[in-house]
């Protein structure tokens, strides 16, 4: 396998605010081999945000009005999902090809190296991509949405097993890793492994929904308690560097998570 000079063909253009400022759907992705928290963690907070939003959620009165959030766990195909650890779980609903959430997420997990070459898959996020939706990835779930080459040279973080892969790749990911990185303009957020998806996720509904619904979901996960209110920005905290640790993770997992592509591939 050859190592491929990243093919990204699309312009990730600006669109107007007002197209993303009223969040209706979010579709979190469940697949073969997605990983536990880095799936259920973000649904949750999506869901709970939901709850807010809706007014079932109120420790005190918002002057904004109620209104409902869609938040579904969508799969490729029907049927159960096993993920990485063996949970079983059923989707909310089967994403559809021609089905348009206002927030889609991709997960991480041991299964999203084969995710990285699925076209189909890559179409679905360009087709939200090119509609102005918004598009957030976590873990080596980041690799998924640079091979669906919608990302340019704006900074990604992720998990640190795929950190090197993605800069083979020709990605601008700093070496010091932040817990989430928006590049709102572009509407594309990416976060660290595991540890980062609460914060990441939070900031997300935090950006979205304002700072009241953002500071209700902080209280409700805990999350304002442990990093405070960077949760209001768009970059997160700052992960400590361990190069050697990280050299033998990338070794063990690159080929898994994040595999080389040849230059004819297409991607």
């Amino acid at each position: 396998m050859s190592t491929p000079t990243p093919t990204r063909g699309r312009q990730a253009e600006q669109v107007p605010g007002s197209i993303v400022t009223q969040i209706k759907s979010i579709g979190v992705l469940g697949y073969e081999s997605c990983s536990e928290q880095d799936t259920i963690t973000p649904l949750e907070i999506f869901k709970g945000a939901a709850m807010v939003t809706s007014g079932q959620i109120a420790p005190w009165q918002r002057e904004a009005a109620n209104r409902e959030l869609d938040v579904r766990l969508v799969s490729l195909e029907p049927g159960v999902v096993k993920m990485q650890m063996g949970t079983n779980v059923v989707a909310d609903s089967v994403l559809k090809d021609d089905e348009l959430f206002d927030i889609l997420y991709i997960p991480g997990g041991v299964g999203s190296g084969v995710l990285t070459t699925n076209d189909r898959l890559h179409k679905v996020i360009r087709r939200h991509h090119e509609a102005g939706k918004v598009i957030a990835a976590n873990c080596s779930g980041v690799g998924i949405i640079a091979r669906a080459r919608i990302v340019n040279d704006e900074p990604l973080t992720c998990v640190a097993a795929v950190a090197r892969g993605l800069r083979r790749d020709g990605f601008n990911v700093p070496v010091a890793r932040r817990m989430w990185v928006a590049n709102t303009a572009y509407r594309i957020w990416t976060f660290t492994g595991s540890y980062g998806v609460n914060g990441g996720a939070v900031a997300m509904v935090a950006h979205y929904f304002g700072r009241e619904i953002g500071t209700i979901v902080s209280m409700m996960f805990d999350t304002v308690g442990g990093i405070g209110d960077v949760i209001f920005e768009e970059t997160g905290p700052e992960f400590y560097q361990h190069p050697e640790l990280e050299e033998t993770f990338q070794d063990y997992f690159q080929d898994m998570l994040i595999p080389a592509v040849d230059d004819n591939a297409g991607l």
